[in-house]
């Protein structure tokens, strides 16, 4: 199943119990992120109580692999209140509940740590912010691309980035511009929790960052990250597609192009959009030599070239399109052209 999937709430909701067996499958250690993601867009979309437990308890198995004791537990307690019946459910909180308490002064030394390690991130993407909006691309970049290897999705941020124990000693300008921006809320007594607003907010901007950079798959990433927390933003898939053409990433580039429709949005640059489009579709063609594919590039490009005639690399591509015998267009048999009387 195509990852993109992920990102397709319509379709998740279509057939969820297809979602459901794929998210299921994700259990090797390099794909738990994508899981993670799969899961939480499964409690987005479901209604089901029986499935809203499976998913909290899918969720709280994943992050007690991890060694995320406390966001499992978050997620298991969860689950127990959804379906307090089930054994499965009830044993797994109860197996860690006992781990904790046997293990208190490591567990919660370790959790000491990862709690200052949560603030340093907030302090980063909140001054990573701040420094773009006074103009200060360069000293930005450095500070909020780190941040993206330690949450490598916006579900694994915002699961690890909430639960954050912030005393009035530890708070400081960065926590309060967050505050202020309404990017983190204070969720109980001096505890935080970064919100979707900030999220959508730190993937934007650094999208825009890694292109300025020329690390499209970077931006690319961060764009698919900024859709799944707000999908009403269409504009983002079409700057996703944009970078998978500059980043040769032709596969995901031709699954975008596939589902989105052929009129972008109005935030789109239309020369961009179709040179990308174009470029996408004429490498398929190479790859499968399929016409239909084919004639979409000509088509592409042929609307590419009637406001961008200079466009050499275009250019290249439609004549070498046309110099295909699959794409020559049939013309009717010419009619005989024999007298009358010799016919």
């Amino acid at each position: 199943m195509d990852q993109i999937f992920i990102f397709d709430r319509a379709k998740i909701r279509a057939e969820l119990d297809r979602f459901v067996d794929y998210a299921q499958t994700l259990t090797a250690p390099k794909e738990l992120s994508t899981a993670i993601q799969a899961w939480d867009t499964i409690a987005s979309v479901a209604v089901a109580p029986a499935l809203l437990a499976q998913t909290n308890l899918s969720l709280g198995q994943i992050y007690r692999e991890w060694d995320e004791l406390f966001t499992a537990q978050r997620f298991l307690v969860k689950a127990h209140q959804i379906d307090p019946a089930d054994p499965t459910i009830r044993s797994e909180l109860e197996s860690l509940n006992r781990y904790i308490a046997d293990n208190q002064t490591s567990v919660f030394d370790e959790r000491a740590r990862k709690n200052s390690d949560s603030i340093i991130s907030l302090f980063r993407i909140a001054t990573g912010l701040k420094l773009l909006q006074m103009d200060k691309a360069v000293q930005a970049y450095p500070l909020m691309k780190s941040r993206t290897k330690i949450y490598p999705n916006a579900a694994v941020a915002k699961h690890l980035l909430t639960g954050i124990i912030i005393t009035e000693d530890e708070k400081n300008s960065a926590i309060e511009f967050l505050e202020a921006g309404e990017w983190l809320t204070n969720t109980q007594h001096e505890v935080y929790a970064i919100t979707n607003r900030g999220l959508y907010a730190f993937y934007t901007e650094l999208a825009k960052l890694h292109v300025a950079n020329e690390a499209y798959d970077e931006a690319a990433a961060c764009y698919e990250q900024a859709y799944w927390l707000d999908d009403s933003s269409a504009e983002l898939l079409y700057h996703q597609l944009i970078c998978a053409a500059k980043s040769q990433a032709w596969k995901t580039g031709l699954a975008l192009l596939d589902w989105l429709p052929d009129e972008p949005p109005k935030e789109i640059e239309p020369i961009e959009y179709n040179g990308a489009a174009a470029t996408i579709c004429g490498v398929a063609y190479q790859a499968t030599h399929d016409p239909v594919v084919g004639q979409r590039a000509v088509a592409i490009c042929e609307t590419l070239l009637e406001t961008d005639r200079r466009n050499k690399e275009i250019s290249n591509l439609l004549k070498s399109l046309r110099s295909e015998k699959s794409l020559q267009p049939h013309l009717p048999e010419a009619k005989s052209k024999r007298r009358w009387w010799h016919r």
